[in-house]
């Protein structure tokens, strides 16, 4: 027989409430605060990344609020609810007071569960982001958050309902015990997965990270810190309570005694909930916590210009929406240069050898990635085997273009692809390549003034949208596998460019040259139906691989735009 006082026993108890109470309540009003602050309501439903951040936030905040009302009652009644005990056995259903509090813990375990659920959503969402090249379009991205929502609160809903049905109207407080004692198997084994699963995702997004060791990758270096942090706040958080709580429950099965750790195990109990019940703060110091949601803290004592400039006009970099980087190359603002990029003739190599083609799709999106930094380029975003690029000026665009195109010939390409034309090995007279590999089109247009800037909600990264932008896109389509083309306007502003050229340091950035390393061919206009605009064209032109469209290809095989 317990030897404690009775007295003591309460004293105790009203202790651990009187703690528990303003932890809960810190968390709660932190992950609130991140909530409003941290999330932009436009772009959540529209990125799953996103979405799932802040589906962790609102679990948080909500089980946070279940557990403040819990020993609110708690307080009320001058007990610890007996149905957030150790052993969670329930007395006394008949009192209706009793039977609210079993409803609270169990609803509050299952939105810690959800909680779980959307940081393995987030994490996985994250690791997607480097190891899938397809971004999906916005209605997939709504699809997939509607999907996930289905998934993680239907069956949680439906086991909440059965439970305040079942046993808890039916009063019978065996049953609810053990569904309580279920309850806190399910939230035991739900964070352990959790913890499990961010170290596979680390491991995921590791081996890509070895793979581009070669560059400095700023969205995969941000989400490989992102996981990381998710991993020590979870573990350090989580865990502690979960073993407790395990070993508590296993103790009480096996030798009707839940003091597993000795006369001590009710101040583990105690100490681990309290590091527990802080997760909410942790998570939104450690995840939501950014420049940008300073800034909307802010909002009511700024300037409205002052705020609406640094939130949409381009004074904040992207990093403080999702990405952060110290040496991340920033994004043209004014005037940026486009670089459309695609492969010629991918969907049918996709069809006939897809496992060459995945390794030779990784080697191209390191071979584009690799020589951004060089030119101070900054990749806007990818769909498939397509690169949308900007540069600050022509002369980086084009320098850029002109080394990869022959960068790519030295990339060591399956030898698969020599058996299709499209990809096939030609060299000229004296067995140099001029092709090789995957054959990319390029085209460089030049952004105008009045481009609407604004961040993509699942990669944090400077998008633009307008006229010039579009053209950018529809002329990046118009040319040919391993052609580099460029608009008459962006040609003009090039050519007014290097009239105030001077010769790069040595050991500068390095800078093709025309006449030296290319020179421009006239090409077949480009004819957007759509817009009905007519854009002038223009060849860039390598000089080592001028063999490529010697025999006219250029002028007979150029697609027009429908």
């Amino acid at each position: 027989m317990d030897p404690t006082p009775l007295s003591d026993i309460m004293a105790w108890e009203a202790m651990q409430m009187s703690v528990y109470l303003p932890l809960t309540c810190i968390s709660m009003i932190a992950a609130c605060i991140t909530i409003f602050t941290a999330f932009d309501t436009k772009d959540i439903r529209r990125s799953a990344v996103q979405y799932s951040t802040y589906s962790v936030f609102c679990c948080d905040f909500v089980w946070a609020f279940l557990r403040c009302v819990l020993y609110i009652l708690g307080m009320i009644e001058g007990v610890l609810p007996t149905a957030n005990k150790g052993d969670r056995n329930v007395t006394n259903l008949d009192e209706r007071i009793i039977a609210y509090q079993a409803i609270l813990t169990a609803a509050g375990d299952l939105f810690i569960v959800a909680g779980a659920i959307w940081i393995v959503l987030s994490a996985y969402e994250m690791q997607r982001v480097v190891t899938h090249t397809i971004t999906r379009l916005e209605d997939r991205e709504r699809h997939t958050v509607l999907f996930y929502n289905i998934v993680v609160y239907a069956p949680l809903s439906v086991l909440l309902l059965l439970f305040a049905l079942g046993p808890v109207s039916k009063k019978d407080e065996d049953l609810t015990s053990s569904c309580l004692r279920a309850s806190l198997y399910l939230v035991v084994w739900a964070l352990f997965l959790a913890v499990l699963y961010l170290p596979f995702a680390m491991y995921k997004i590791y081996c890509v990270r070895q793979n581009r060791s070669g560059f400095f990758d700023h969205t995969l270096e941000h989400i490989y810190r992102r996981v990381r942090v998710l991993l020590i706040v979870y573990s350090v958080t989580t865990i502690p309570t979960s073993i407790v709580s395990l070993g508590s429950e296993v103790a009480q099965l096996t030798r009707n005694n839940s003091n597993f750790l000795g006369p001590h195990t009710s101040t583990f109990f105690f100490a681990t909930n309290c590091l527990f019940y802080l997760t909410g703060l942790f998570n939104a110091v450690s995840i939501g916590g950014s420049v940008l949601c300073c800034i909307r803290c802010l909002r009511p004592v700024m300037p409205k210009e002052l705020h609406e400039g640094l939130m949409h006009g381009g004074m904040l970099r992207p990093s403080d929406a999702m990405l952060s980087s110290e040496n991340l190359m920033s994004p043209p603002l004014h005037m940026p240069v486009f670089v459309c990029t695609d492969i010629e003739s991918s969907t049918l190599l996709w069809s006939r050898i897809p496992n060459a083609m995945t390794k030779a799709q990784s080697l191209h999106d390191d071979c584009m990635r690799q020589h951004l930094a060089s030119f101070n380029g900054y990749e806007i975003t990818t769909a498939g085997d397509a690169f949308q690029l900007a540069f600050h000026t022509v002369t980086d665009a084009i320098s850029y273009c002109v080394t990869v195109q022959l960068k790519l010939l030295d990339v060591p390409w399956p030898k698969e692809l020599d058996d299709f034309r499209a990809a096939k090995t030609m060299t000229d007279m004296f067995g140099r390549p001029f092709f090789r590999g995957l054959r990319v089109r390029m085209a460089i247009h030049l952004g105008g003034g009045g481009l609407i800037r604004q961040v993509h909600p699942t990669t944090g990264k400077l998008t633009y949208a307008g006229l010039d932008e579009l053209v950018a896109r529809e002329v990046g389509d118009s040319g040919l596998g391993g052609q580099v083309l460029i608009s008459a306007v962006t040609k003009h502003r090039y050519l007014e460019e290097i009239q105030g050229w001077t010769k790069p340091k040595k050991g500068g950035r390095p800078v093709v040259v025309q006449f030296k390393d290319f020179f421009f061919r006239e090409a077949p206009s480009c004819h957007i139906v759509d817009l009905d605009i007519v854009v002038p064209m223009a060849e860039i032109v390598p000089y080592l691989l001028r063999p490529r469209f010697a025999n006219g290809r250029c002028a007979d095989q150029m697609h027009v735009l429908a």
